[in-house]
């Protein structure tokens, strides 16, 4: 099959995110023996115009993914996001393709309004939807003529590929990566986790005033790190996590997660450590600390489970084979 995959890519960016999700479904399709064309459309976007700018690019955008659609003649046409494209292009393309598919994954939080107010202004023109959130927040876009499904975060086995839980003497203890979006209730979190877990080696990145780290950087400090922390900005949303819950068991740190509704589903008791509140979090973070062995199995069956039944390749040939 001949796909052109519409996503961020970052290019500009080099390399700074080559673990995103965008680069796990493109190669995930690869491996399944498709040809992949990626255009990064947000690149295009600020590359054809002199300011630099997404928004003063937008059209050139909208018309060189007709021209690329136009010289492959893709049989899927696959957006990742996609908030630059526009319905009128898709329905220039269909036009100009008849017998081509459109499809969109999308792993952003639909408590976004941006995020739905972007689905939905394309949705006429979308076959199928895939959405790492569940319930009614999918549900309200399906319709005759546009099929949705739950996918999840995924890992990839050429950029997930440490094993924690079998070393034993890892630097970091504790590990948190996310911002606080100065949300002032998430912050409260975050500090009084920080101070609680004070006896440990942790380390907290994009937050309580340390920077984010990207690229290589992030990858070496997932791989120091025993136990690792999945806080969304949200935890109340049916099945929906950001992918940090897929770098954290990926890469063998044993998991802690609030109990987000229907995740259990995902991963058991035995595959991560879910909490009820802070209290519960610190005191389960003590524990595993303590008990080296117990943390390492259940980061073990994580790692298996994310492997076995959410690696890019089985996650991707699912999409393909979806009812498109």
């Amino acid at each position: 099959m001949r796909i052109v995959h519409v996503a961020s890519y970052n290019y500009l960016k080099d390399g700074q995110s080559y673990y995103a999700t965008d680069y796990k479904i493109h190669q995930g399709l690869v491996r399944n023996g498709h040809f992949v064309y990626p255009f990064s459309y947000r690149d295009t976007a600020r590359c054809a115009n002199i300011f630099g700018s997404k928004k003063w690019g937008v059209g050139k955008t909208n018309k060189r993914l007709i021209e690329t659609c136009r010289n492959i003649r893709p049989d899927l046409l696959l957006m990742a996001h996609a908030e630059l494209i526009t319905l009128e292009t898709l329905r220039e393309i269909r036009k100009m393709l008849p017998s081509i598919k459109i499809a969109m994954w999308f792993v952003d939080a639909m408590f976004n309004e941006r995020n739905v107010i972007n689905i939905e202004g394309k949705i006429a023109e979308i076959d199928a939807l895939f959405l790492t959130t569940g319930g009614e927040w999918l549900e309200r876009f399906a319709s005759p003529t546009t099929k949705v499904a739950f996918f999840p975060n995924i890992v990839d086995p050429s950029i997930d590929v440490y094993r924690n839980f079998e070393q034993s003497d890892l630097p970091i203890d504790f590990l948190f990566c996310g911002t606080d979006y100065k949300d002032p209730v998430r912050q409260a979190f975050l500090n009084s986790l920080s101070e609680q877990l004070s006896g440990l080696n942790t380390r907290f990145a994009g937050c309580l005033g340390q920077p984010r780290i990207f690229g290589a950087e992030y990858m070496q400090t997932l791989s120091q790190s025993r136990m690792g922390l999945n806080y969304s900005r949200r935890n109340d949303v049916e099945l929906y996590s950001s992918d940090r819950i897929a770098h954290l068991t990926g890469n063998g740190v044993l998991t802690f997660t609030p109990r987000i509704p229907g995740y259990e589903a995902l991963y058991t008791e035995e595959e991560v450590v879910y909490f009820d509140d802070l209290d519960d979090l610190i005191a389960k973070v003590h524990y595993y600390h303590q008990h080296y062995e117990e943390g390492a199995t259940i980061a073990k069956r994580g790692w298996e489970k994310a492997h076995t039944l959410y690696s890019a390749d089985k996650v991707v040939k699912e999409i393909i084979l979806f009812d498109l």
